[in-house]
C-alpha cells in the first residue's frame, strides 16, 4: 500500500506543467469564474518597473503535454538555467487547455487575448500551449519570442533566446 500511494505521489509531481517553485516565479491563476479566467499581470508589471527589468511571460497549461516537458526540462537544468532566468522578472500563468475564455488584465484594464497581444505588440496568429511573451517593465514586446517548444529544450538556445542575440 506504501508503495502505491509512493507511485501516486510521484505521478502527480511529474504531472506538473509549471516553472518550478526554485527560480521564484511570479504565479498568476485566475480565481474561480464560469464567464472568464482573469489573469492579472499588474504585480508583474510593478515588479518590472521597480527592478528596471524584462518580463518573460510563460503561459502554460496543466494538461498541456509540452508544458509538463517544459516544465521537466526546468528541474532538470535548474542551476544553469537560474542565471539568465533571474535577470527577468519571471512570470507563470497557471492555467487549463479548456475553459472559459481568458482575459488579461494590466493595472485596471482588460483586455482579451488578441487584445492583449495587439497591445503589446504581438503579431503571431492564434494562442497556442506553451506561450511566451518577453515584455520590457511598461509591457511591450521586446522582441518575438518563438512558439516553437524545441527551442526551449536546450540551455543555450533558451538563453539566447531570453537575452538576445
Amino acid at each position: 500500500m506504501k508503495l502505491f500511494f509512493l507511485a501516486l505521489l510521484l505521478f502527480f509531481k511529474s504531472a506538473n506543467a509549471d516553472i518550478p517553485a526554485y527560480f521564484h516565479p511570479l504565479v498568476v491563476k485566475p480565481p474561480f469564474n464560469f464567464s472568464e479566467r482573469l489573469m492579472d499581470l499588474t504585480p508583474a508589471l510593478d515588479k518590472a518597473q521597480r527592478l528596471n527589468q524584462p518580463i518573460l511571460v510563460y503561459l502554460g497549461a496543466a494538461d498541456c503535454p509540452p508544458c509538463k516537458n517544459y516544465t521537466a526540462f526546468l528541474e532538470a537544468h535548474q542551476e544553469s538555467m537560474k542565471p539568465a532566468l533571474a535577470d527577468v522578472v519571471l512570470v507563470d500563468i497557471r492555467t487549463w487547455l479548456r475553459g472559459p475564455k481568458i482575459v488579461f488584465q494590466m493595472h485596471g484594464q482588460r483586455f482579451t487575448v488578441n487584445e492583449f497581444k495587439a497591445h503589446v505588440g504581438d503579431d503571431r496568429k492564434g494562442l497556442f500551449y506553451p506561450y511566451w511573451w518577453l515584455l520590457n517593465p511598461q509591457g511591450q514586446q521586446i522582441r518575438p519570442l518563438p512558439h516553437d517548444t524545441r527551442l526551449f529544450t536546450s540551455v543555450e538556445s533558451h538563453v539566447r533566446l531570453i537575452k538576445g542575440p
